[in-house]
């Protein structure tokens, strides 16, 4: 999986994310009765906004979240995602700093992302973007995760 591909997801059209967005929250909140907050850190205070994405599978994994979200950069740097109804099960999570809210990953020659970017577990991408198996996580009671939103290079 490449940071192109990546890069190509958030380049849906504005309509097509809210939809994503409502199908998803309507889909995942019938499922489970666990609650997933996620604090990604590091953005700069009050500027920007941070684009969340929620993956179930290596398959899916930075291709086809099962959940997307945007939340506002807070005056502390972070931004906050909280994620109630889900079931118990492994996950991974992608979070990027938009910093000029323009939905759009800024990438550099080769893909590789010049924002700020995390990922679960604040697994570190070799060669590549991150691995699955170094950013997967089990959920099995409500749980409040922090990652630090980082240059990827």
């Amino acid at each position: 999986m490449s940071w192109q591909t990546l890069k190509a997801y958030l380049n849906v059209k504005k309509f097509g994310f809210l939809s994503l967005c409502a199908v998803s929250v309507f889909t995942y909140a019938q499922q489970g009765d666990l609650t997933l907050t996620v604090e990604a850190g590091g953005a700069e205070h009050g500027k920007g906004q941070a684009l969340f994405d929620l993956f179930d599978s290596e398959e899916s994994f930075l291709a086809q979240p099962l959940i997307s979200l945007t939340a506002s950069i807070d005056t502390k740097g972070q931004a906050i995602f909280v994620l109630p109804g889900l079931s118990a099960g492994t996950y991974a999570f992608s979070v990027i700093y938009d910093e000029d809210s323009d939905g759009e990953l800024k990438t550099g020659f080769l893909g590789i992302p010049k924002e700020k970017v995390a990922v679960s577990n604040n697994a570190r991408p070799r060669f590549g973007p991150p691995r699955y198996k170094d950013a997967v996580f089990t959920l099995s009671e409500s749980t409040r995760m922090s990652v630090r939103l980082d240059d990827a290079q």
